[in-house]
């Protein structure tokens, strides 16, 4: 992605340490989907960075459900000393279609209590699951979120279908922090 504000990185003992810049870009996107504010509250517009095997995603692009079949590898900026908790939500937007949401998301992934950038020590509260958009109805937005915890996560249950992303951070006081989208359909 171009046009974003400048920042600095760097990686220090596994860790990314960034000075987080607002990603104009990023936010601008997040912005024209609705996905900020509807599903997470505004932030800096920091971006995750998520992988598919050697895909790269590029926010807002489209990838096939066969290469989205198995758990991106995730990366999202840190700042300095920030040994907090984090989570990590997939969702799609757009179920069963764009022109029959309700406004609610069908929840793809969630992980909580991540340790820095370790999302395998943290704990999978619901178990990846691929995009499978029903065939023929049409483009489906998937939004990844990354969230600081201000506190040890009580292990809620939660439920694929109708999964409101904003009220579950809400509820347990999340900050979002990094996000990123891309675009899968079953033709």
């Amino acid at each position: 992605m171009t046009g974003g504000a400048s920042c600095r990185s760097e990686r220090r003992d596994g860790v990314i340490i960034q000075d987080v810049n607002a990603n104009d870009a990023l936010l601008t996107a997040l912005q024209r989907e609705r996905f900020v504010p509807d599903r997470i509250d505004a932030f800096a517009g920091a971006e995750a960075t998520a992988k598919y095997g050697d895909v790269r995603v590029s926010p807002g692009e489209k990838l096939s459900v066969e290469r989205t079949a198995n758990a991106p590898e995730l990366e999202w900026p840190l700042r300095e000393n920030d040994s907090g908790a984090h989570t990590v939500l997939m969702f799609d937007v757009d179920a069963p279609s764009r022109a029959t949401s309700h406004g609610l998301c069908w929840l793809h992934w969630a992980v909580v209590d991540i340790p820095g950038l370790d999302i395998a020590r943290g704990a999978e509260i619901v178990p990846y699951a691929g995009p499978t958009p029903p065939k023929g109805s049409g483009p489906h937005r998937y939004v990844l979120a990354v969230y600081r915890q201000t506190r040890e996560s009580s292990l809620p249950q939660l439920d694929r279908p109708r999964f409101d992303p904003l009220r579950f951070a809400h509820s347990l006081a999340l900050e979002p922090i990094a996000a990123n989208f891309f675009v899968a359909e079953n033709e």
